[in-house]
């Protein structure tokens, strides 16, 4: 019983001065690219771009998009119910 105690600070302070293992800063991965927590990326999902901040979410690195474009981008026209209809009045009947 006498041994045991007499190792015992010894392998607490074996315990803690035992590296620990290196923790990597949080990034975010696009383009091939690795991006830091709180930069800004355009990203290209199903041939759609829009501009993304790499952010922490529950632990772990997600993007959360900013805009629908990405900057230096011509915004891309939307079609609306407003635009006229092509001419498609029949000329003549024709026979089947």
């Amino acid at each position: 019983m006498a041994i045991r105690i007499h190792f015992w600070p010894l392998g607490l302070a074996l315990a803690l001065t035992a590296p620990a293992p290196l923790l990597a800063a949080p990034t975010c991965l696009a383009n091939g690219k690795s991006f830091n927590v709180g930069e800004t990326a355009c990203l290209t999902v199903a041939d759609q771009s829009h501009f993304a901040r790499c952010d922490m979410v529950l632990n772990n690195t997600s993007w959360t998009k900013i805009k629908d474009e990405c900057p230096g981008e011509a915004p891309k026209p939307h079609p609306t119910s407003m635009t006229p209809a092509p001419n498609t009045a029949p000329t003549e009947p024709t026979e089947n």
